[in-house]
């Protein structure tokens, strides 16, 4: 009975703590209500060949409000049609950045015209199945005109808390557009080299596993690590600018909250 009680006590200790994460637009996010300013490093796997720079300090300032959220690694969302507790949210977002790249960026990249990134704006829809878990779907299209069309993709993620640490494993899929496999993976006839084949790309899945880890230092901090297995579809993969269809990324952050 005593190892019962103490059993209980732990349960209840856990569950007395949950509420600091929450998923929202897809995101996951901590400390509803205050700003939070964080910096940190995140290192990916080579998605083009010979590709530079993939370990880089990352840097985060924003708000996370109840309705509203901003920051600048998940850009804005506005939920604008249910609350916390109901199964169905519907958000407006301004987000999704596309990196784009320099020829400078890689080997593979040499003589080829320069990608400028783009955001994606749109509406997602946050499905609340219980017990933590959340089916987020998503379709937006490119304001920034830079490669005009659109993406779209759903993503199952599930809270968990495991004593002082939540735990938000997720996995999911996006659909690419023609315009934008084209535009980022495609090779234009004016950038064919003996070594580089001109790639006109297609409409294309990704499929992505993860997680994230949040894990609090008192009341105001908290660390998170992060990590995402992502599988390119055959139309990105097949570019002769491109890596490998198996991509990785993983980061690392310290957050004050305020």
């Amino acid at each position: 009975m005593k190892k019962l009680a103490i059993v209980i006590a732990a349960i209840a200790s856990s569950t007395a703590y949950a509420g600091d994460t929450y998923i929202r637009n897809g995101n996951i996010y901590s400390h509803e209500g205050q700003a939070v300013v964080g910096v940190g490093i995140g290192t990916t796997s080579d998605l083009y060949k010979d590709q530079d720079l993939v370990t880089y300090p990352q840097f985060n300032i924003g708000y996370h409000g109840e309705n509203f959220n901003a920051d600048l690694n998940n850009g804005l969302n506005y939920r604008f049609l249910g609350k916390n507790d109901d199964t169905f949210n519907l958000n407006a977002y301004i987000g999704h950045l596309t990196p784009g790249y320099k020829s400078k960026d890689a080997d593979s990249l040499k003589g080829m015209q320069t990608r400028d990134p783009a955001i994606d704006a749109g509406l997602n829809l946050d499905i609340n199945t219980g017990k933590g878990g959340v089916l987020s779907t998503y379709v937006g299209h490119d304001i920034t005109g830079e490669y005009k069309g659109y993406n779209a993709g759903m993503k199952y993620m599930h809270l968990t808390h495991i004593g002082k640490v939540d735990f938000v494993p997720y996995a999911g899929v996006d659909w690419l557009s023609k315009d934008y496999v084209d535009h980022y993976f495609g090779v234009k006839d004016s950038e064919a080299t003996a070594q580089r084949a001109a790639y006109k790309g297609d409409d294309s899945f990704a499929y992505n596993v993860g997680y994230k880890l949040v894990m609090p230092l008192g009341e105001k901090w908290d660390i998170s690590q992060s990590s995402q297995y992502t599988r390119l579809g055959s139309d990105i993969a097949d570019s002769p600018i491109v890596d490998s269809a198996n991509q990785w990324a993983a980061q690392a952050m310290i957050s004050y909250h305020f």
